[in-house]
């Protein structure tokens, strides 16, 4: 008896009767024709500049750091109009065009790194960011501190430090800046003025107060939509598998039917 009415329409397969399944008609064939497996990929040692770009460990700056490097952009911009607005004399402004030219180099290279897809290590963030407060400061004290326009540049340093970093190091920076100008305006404001020199601190104060509500606020709602996007796609695996299995299992009766009709015709 011919064998022939066991071999699938392709030619590729045989019906095993005894176990009930499709065995290929030829397996040494199909071993050989099976796909090695892809070896594993070997990073090349990243060298230079782009060393400092490389996995953010913090959630916080891997969201935040655009905020970071435009409030930066908006702090340099500000500052060049203002040194060219009304320069007292030709050493403050160079003080002035040296402390804000450097700053925007540092923040062109973390802007070209975001650019590229390759946010910059938290611990260059943090530096960029003191480096701010240093340059806003050294603003502050050219200018003879207190009467200071220039102190209104602590507020946009402190936002975009509220908005990306944790909330302890939010707490350490705006002590820091708090700190500093405090020391400063006691130093060089008259004693009437003193109550001024509160409000100014405050509103530092409340400015990272806000950032930091306005972060953590934002963390949770992305946390909750990423734990719903993912809940959603395992109920869409689970039912498409369940489904998957039901076609199989009935394929699987109606192969088994077909063959015992052509045995049994045979």
């Amino acid at each position: 008896m011919s064998a022939e009415h066991l071999v699938s329409p392709d030619g590729k397969w045989l019906w095993d009767g005894v176990q009930q399944v499709w065995r290929p008609k030829h397996p040494a064939a199909s071993a050989q024709t099976a796909q090695a497996p892809a070896p594993p990929v070997v990073k090349e040692a990243v060298k230079g500049l782009s060393s400092f770009a490389r996995e953010v460990r913090s959630e916080d700056l891997a969201y935040g750091q655009t905020v970071l490097v435009w409030a930066r952009w908006i702090l340099i911009g500000t500052g060049l109009l203002l040194s060219f607005w009304s320069p007292k004399d030709l050493t403050t402004l160079q003080v002035q065009l040296a402390a804000i030219i450097a700053l925007a180099f540092g923040n062109f290279y973390l802007h070209v790194q975001l650019l590229r897809g390759h946010p910059a290590l938290d611990n260059v963030v943090y530096a960029a960011s003191v480096a701010d407060v240093a340059v806003v400061t050294a603003l502050v004290i050219v200018q003879n501190g207190y009467p200071s326009p220039v102190f209104i540049f602590y507020v946009a340093a402190i936002v975009g430090i509220s908005v990306a970093f944790p909330t302890w190091m939010t707490v350490g920076y705006t002590s820091l800046v708090i700190g500093v100008y405090g020391i400063i305006c006691i130093a060089t404001a008259p004693v009437e003025d003193l109550p001024a020199v509160f409000t100014r601190l405050l509103m530092i104060a409340a400015v990272a107060l806000c950032g930091n509500v306005f972060a953590r606020s934002e963390a949770r709602r992305r946390a909750d939509a990423i734990r719903i996007h993912t809940e959603t796609l395992d109920e869409v695996e689970q039912s498409s598998g369940a489904g998957s299995a039901s076609l199989s299992g009935s394929a699987r009766q109606s192969t088994k039917g077909e063959t015992q009709n052509v045995v049994t015709t045979a």
